[in-house]
Parts: C-alpha cells; structure tokens; sequence
C-alpha cells in the first residue's frame, strides 16, 4: 500500500508554511496542497521549488478569502469575499458556472507559477459540495490528475485510493495515525491521510480556530518513532505521483 501524507493549507500563513516543510524534512509529509490566494502563497510557491521532492496540488477554495475571478456573486458576502463555512454549506444557489470560473482561476494561478499540480482538494473539502463537485471533478478529468475522494474508496487508473481525515483535533495521534493505516493496509493500493501541520504565528492565530493544534500535529509527524513503525508495516510515505509508477 502506498500511504500519501497530504498537509493542507499550504500558503495560508509563513508559520504553516515552514511548518509543512518542517514535516517534509523531519517527518512523513510528501504532499501538501496550495491554496491560491492567501498573503503566504508566494512564500509557499517559493519554498516548494526548494525542495522537488514534495509534490503540490491544489486546495481550492470557496470558504475563505477573496476570489481571483471576477463577477462571480453567488460565490460571495456582502463584502466580496467568499462566504463563511455555514453559508456555503447552506447555499444551494450557487451558480455552476462561476464555480468552475474561480476554480479555474485558482488552477490557472498555480500552474502560471511554474508548479505541476500532483492533485485537487478543498478547503473545508468544498469539492464535496453537491453544485462544487461536478466542476471539481470535470477540472480533475480536464488535467487528468486525482481528485481527493469523499470518505470511503474510488478507483483511479485502475487502483484503489481512500481517504482518511480522522487525524485531526483529538484524533491526530501517533497511535490514531498508525490504526488508520492498519485498518486500510491490504484493502487499498493507495491511502491518503489528511493533516495539518504549522508552526504558530501570529497571522494564524488571528485567521484560524486551528492554531495551536497544527503545532501538535508537527510533532507527531516528525516524531522519528512514526517513520520507523511504518517501515515495520512495510509502508513507505509517498504522494500522488506514484499512480505514474503503479500504473
């Protein structure tokens, strides 16, 4: 089983940043993705192409920050800015096209940066949204890369890929990290595990509710216990370029 340890939010914030690479160096992580708008992401871009080894896909976004199209109103607040968390959730109104306009966009923004894009996400996971997914998913076939599946298992160029987002809050623990591997290890050819690793900064603590938790899970991941319990398993951390090898 190939296991792909995915660190979300990269370019949120320098701290979460650092803290992704961090877990690069020290710890499992081998994939993170971007988001395309925040004040970090040309820090994020930068630190990326320091290090080829981590492949970076794309954590589109319609729950946070300004958009990087324009004339899409059904996708924003009264201020222009994209809609809270509930809001989104709640609104069935959306329209499909400018959906796919600012998802677009944000690709489009990325790829102008000189990065391969490895996979789709979402922030919040929005790709799950009943009026997001089929522009998520029709994006996805467009640059024939993966998109994040919903919980449960999909097929991709013929081999099985699930998903875990259990390590996260209480959850994120060694312990948790390695029974999740266990309980998906011969029932899957590929697992990605979601996480949030960052190293607390001010920026954070005034953006997210998930602050002091990030540095946390940094240190799970980084613990040198973690690389070595997978190896026994005969797991090695990867990211979603090895569909290229197992296909």
């Amino acid at each position: 089983m190939r296991l792909i340890v995915n660190a979300d939010d990269f370019g949120l914030t320098r701290g979460v940043n650092l803290g992704i690479i961090e877990a690069l160096q020290r710890g499992v992580v081998r994939s993170a993705t971007l988001m395309a708008q925040m004040p970090a992401t040309d820090h994020a871009i930068a630190l990326s192409k320091g290090f080829p080894e981590l492949a970076v896909g794309v954590h589109l976004c319609l729950t946070y920050g300004e958009p990087m199209s324009d004339n899409v109103p059904t996708l924003l607040d009264g201020s222009g800015s994209f809609q809270t968390q509930r809001a989104f959730w709640e609104n069935q109104s959306m329209n499909p096209a400018e959906i796919e306009k600012e998802l677009q966009a944000q690709i489009d923004h990325v790829l102008a940066q000189g990065l391969g894009i490895s996979h789709l996400d979402g922030h919040h996971h929005c790709h799950r949204h009943a009026l997001v997914a089929p522009a998520a998913e029709k994006l996805a076939a467009r640059y024939a890369i993966p998109l994040r599946p919903v919980n449960g298992k999909v097929r991709y160029k013929g081999k099985s890929l699930a998903f875990s987002e259990d390590f996260y809050g209480k959850g994120a623990s060694e312990a948790a990290f390695l029974a999740t591997v266990k309980h998906f290890y011969h029932k899957v050819d590929v697992l990605e595990i979601m996480v949030h690793p960052g190293l607390v900064d001010e920026p954070l603590l005034q953006t997210s509710r998930y602050a002091m938790e990030r540095a946390h899970e940094l240190a799970v991941l980084s613990a040198a216990t973690l690389p070595e319990k997978l190896a026994e398993l005969g797991v090695t951390p990867d990211n979603y370029t090895c569909f290229s090898v197992l296909d």
